[in-house]
């Protein structure tokens, strides 16, 4: 008698008509609270707008519906409908998205769902909770994007304060080559967003020029004289076109020579793409940069390149590539580092010196010459891996 009494209570307090729904989030009356009902009919509470989001959008695009208490309690066995086993002990089957019981000629797809709506209503918040899990994922998977940081062994006497950055630096640049996608993700993005300030102006206004900016700002501009060659005009015209192949110092990683494709031309300037890899990659030089060099450069000069995403290494060959890929080699004479006579240098291979790290001016490290291209070569900083280096 008093289970009875007891079971026709929990039915009576229907929990679900108590609460305010809209979009398939339901509202406490009273209270900031907000719920949603998961995959397996039970309530949850949502921790996050961005939960709050997808939730909105499964409702938009899926037909939702409260469950009621009778729906939770079943009227057959007045069992919770989170006691499955004992359902199916009894003969009975279960609905995972209504929390029914049936008999099992009634149910779907191995007695699961009640019907064809059930079943899709499971699957779509599956599929969603699936694409929100991965997407998060996606970034870490790009072998591009995978390196160890070591410790670096600098002159300068380090504070206490100096050394607890440094710390925070080490452990954000662990497996550093993830954080750099997401950094030149980032980069790539604010770009974007430059661009878009520097386009066509609206109609009835005039375009940008240095004449009349210098006039209104009654300023004066550095004289050309004052430039060294290589940073004035340039004498030469940009021969390059979108789609021809070269070699070239992978910008970020500058020990790494890789596999470019010319993707944009835009006067003097190329905008370069790494072979196999998103063009989030990409990157700007000048038609004139020393970091670019023709096919078979790396051949020729005993230089490892770095082959496209897919490639291995020791199947890798030019003639080959450019066959399947239907492309054209950008021809020598575009490269003006090539024309250039080298001035001998004092410093060597394997060479201990001090330099400067870029990233963190205000560290003089121990260093050493690890490379030499003509009059130029590449330092490199002991104890640390080669994402560090520079020419």
């Amino acid at each position: 008698m008093t289970e009875s009494a007891s079971s026709t209570s929990g039915q009576e307090f229907d929990v679900f008509s108590v609460m305010d729904w809209k979009d398939g989030v339901g509202t406490l009356p009273g209270s900031d609270l907000k719920f949603r009902v998961n995959e397996f009919g039970a309530l949850e509470v949502i921790t996050d707008e961005s939960e709050m989001d997808s939730v909105k959008k499964a409702t938009a695009t899926t037909t939702w519906m409260v469950p009621t208490a009778q729906e939770v309690f079943s009227e057959k066995t007045g069992v919770p409908f989170r006691l499955k086993d004992q359902s199916k002990a009894d003969g009975l089957q279960y609905c995972e998205n209504c929390c029914q019981y049936g008999n099992g000629d009634e149910c779907l797809s191995g007695g699961n769902y009640c019907s064809q709506n059930c079943a899709r209503h499971v699957k779509d918040n599956r599929d969603q909770k699936d694409e929100r899990d991965g997407g998060e994922d996606n970034e870490d998977e790009d072998p591009k994007c995978s390196r160890k940081k070591k410790p670096k062994l600098s002159l300068k006497a380090d504070s206490k304060e100096d050394g607890e950055e440094r710390d925070d630096e080490m452990e954000n640049k662990q497996d550093g080559r993830i954080l750099r996608g997401s950094q030149r993700a980032r980069r790539k993005r604010r770009g974007d967003s430059t661009v878009l300030k520097q386009g066509l102006p609206p109609k009835g206004k005039k375009t940008w020029c240095w004449a009349s900016y210098l006039e209104e700002e009654k300023a004066v501009a550095v004289p050309a004289k004052l430039f060294k060659e290589h940073q004035s005009f340039p004498y030469n015209k940009n021969g390059f076109k979108v789609g021809m192949k070269l070699e070239g110092v992978d910008p970020e990683h500058q020990s790494v020579y890789c596999v470019l494709t010319v993707a944009e031309v835009c006067g003097y300037r190329i905008k370069l793409h790494f072979d196999g890899y998103s063009d989030c990659y990409d990157f700007w030089v000048n038609a004139d940069a020393l970091d670019i060099h023709p096919v078979g450069w790396c051949e020729k000069t005993g230089h490892k390149l770095q082959p496209p995403k897919g490639y291995k290494e020791e199947e890798f060959n030019w003639q080959s590539y450019l066959k399947t890929c239907k492309a054209q080699a950008a021809p020598k004479s575009l490269f003006e580092n090539q024309n250039i006579t080298a001035i001998p240098s004092g410093f060597r291979v394997g060479m201990k010196l001090e330099a400067v790290d870029k990233k963190n001016p205000s560290f003089i490290c121990v260093a050493t010459v690890t490379d030499m291209v003509d009059n130029r070569f590449l330092v490199h900083f002991d104890n640390w891996d080669e994402s560090y280096d520079y020419w």
